[in-house]
C-alpha cells in the first residue's frame, strides 16, 4: 500500500534496513511490515522477539562488514536469514547465556551462506530464500554434540527410525464436521500455520503476521492464507498427526511455498495461483519425506520442504512454454 511505503522510505536508514529484514521472512520489502512481525514476535514471546532482533542485526551487520552488495542489503535480503536463525536455536536447544553467541555466530554465516548461494543460483534467476537459515541452523544443531557447554533442548527430535503413524494419532472427526467446535480447529491450525513460519505457536501472531503481509500485498497475504489452508486440509485428508496439524507444523512450508509461486518469483496470474496450489500440494507431502529421511539423525525440516519445492517449480519453469517467469 502507497502509505505504508511512504513511511517506509522516511525511517532511517538502519532501522529501515533492519525491519525490511524481518519483513522478507514473507517477501516483503517493507519496513512497516516488518516492524508488524516484529511486534508480533514480542506478543508470542519476548525471548523469541530478542532473538529474532540479535539475529537481524548481526547477520545484517555482518554483510556491511564483508562488504556485499549494498542494494540487496538495503533490501532486507541479508536480514531475513538471521531473523529466522535466533528464534529457531531458541527454540530447538536449551537456553542459557551463552546460546546468545551461537545465535550470533549462526547468524554472521547465515549471511555468508547467502553470498554464496546467490553467487551459485544467480545464472538460473532462482533464489536462494531461506536455505542459508536451513543450512546453518541444521549444522549448529548437530554442533551442540560435540561442546559441553550446549545440550539439545525438549523440542528437538530424538535421532530414531521413522515409524507408521499410530492409529491414535490420525485425524479424527474434529476437522470434519460441521460445527462450531471444527469451526475453531480450523481456525485455530490455519492461523498457527502462518504463525509457525517464525516459531510462533500462537493465533495472534498468525493474525498479525498476515495483516502485515496484507499492507504490502493483498495478493500475498491471499497466497499466504489458502497455503495455510492447503497445509491443514491436505494433512487432514492424508490422515496425518492430528497434533501436529492442530498446531499448525504441516501448514508454514505451504504457506511459503504459494506465496513465493503465486506472488513473488512467478508473474501474478490466475494460472500462477493454481500452480502454487499445485506447489502447496506437493509441500505437504515433501515435508513428510523430508522429516522421516532426517529422524535418523533428528533435525526438523524446518522451512526446507518449501526451498526444494519453489527450486523445482522455478527451475522448471524456464523449460515451460505456459509459465512466465519474468516477475
Amino acid at each position: 500500500m502507497d502509505w505504508s511505503l511512504s513511511i517506509d522510505k522516511a525511517i532511517p536508514k538502519p532501522l529501515r534496513v533492519i525491519l525490511r529484514g524481518v519483513g522478507q521472512v514473507f517477501f516483503c520489502c517493507n519496513a512497516v511490515t516488518g516492524l508488524i512481525f516484529l511486534i508480533a514476535l514480542y506478543v508470542g514471546g519476548v525471548t523469541a522477539g530478542l532473538a529474532a532482533t540479535v539475529g537481524v542485526i548481526s547477520s545484517t551487520v555482518a554483510a556491511y562488514l564483508l562488504g556485499f552488495s549494498e542494494d540487496d542489503i538495503d533490501a532486507g535480503l541479508y536480514g531475513f536469514n538471521g531473523t529466522l536463525v535466533g528464534p529457531c536455536l531458541f527454540l530447538f536447544l536449551e537456553n542459557t547465556p551463552i546460546l546468545w553467541l551461537y545465535v550470533v555466530l549462526a547468524s554472521i554465516l547465515s549471511s555468508v551462506v547467502l553470498a554464496a548461494l546467490i553467487r551459485i543460483l544467480q545464472p538460473y534467476k532462482i533464489p536462494a530464500s531461506t536455505s542459508p537459515f536451513v543450512l546453518t541452523c541444521w549444522m549448529f544443531m548437530v554442533a551442540v554434540y560435540s561442546f559441553d557447554v550446549f545440550s539439545r533442548g525438549p523440542v528437538l527430535p530424538a535421532p530414531g527410525i521413522p515409524a507408521d503413524i499410530a492409529a491414535a494419532s490420525v485425524v479424527t472427526t474434529e476437522f470434519a464436521t460441521l460445527t462450531q467446535d471444527a469451526a475453531v480447529t480450523w481456525y485455530t491450525a490455519v492461523t498457527k500455520g502462518i504463525g509457525e513460519v517464525m516459531f510462533a505457536d500462537s493465533v495472534i501472531v498468525g493474525i498479525l503476521f498476515l495483516v502485515g503481509i496484507a499492507i504490502t500485498s493483498l495478493r500475498g497475504a491471499l497466497m499466504a492464507l489458502f497455503g495455510a489452508i492447503v497445509g491443514v486440509a491436505v494433512p487432514v485428508l492424508l490422515g496425518a498427526d492430528k497434533t501436529l496439524i492442530e498446531m499448525g507444523l504441516y501448514a508454514f512450508n505451504p504457506v511459503l511455498t504459494m506465496m513465493a509461486v503465486g506472488w513473488v518469483f512467478l508473474k501474478p496470474s490466475n494460472g500462477t495461483a493454481i500452480l502454487a496450489l499445485l506447489a502447496g500440494i506437493l509441500t505437504v507431502i515433501c515435508q513428510a519425506g523430508l522429516a522421516n529421511f532426517l529422524a535418523p539423525i533428528g533435525l526438523p525440516t524446518l522451512t526446507f520442504p518449501f526451498v526444494l519445492v519453489m527450486w523445482m517449480f522455478l527451475f522448471a519453469a524456464s523449460k515451460s512454454k505456459y509459465w512466465d517467469n519474468t516477475n
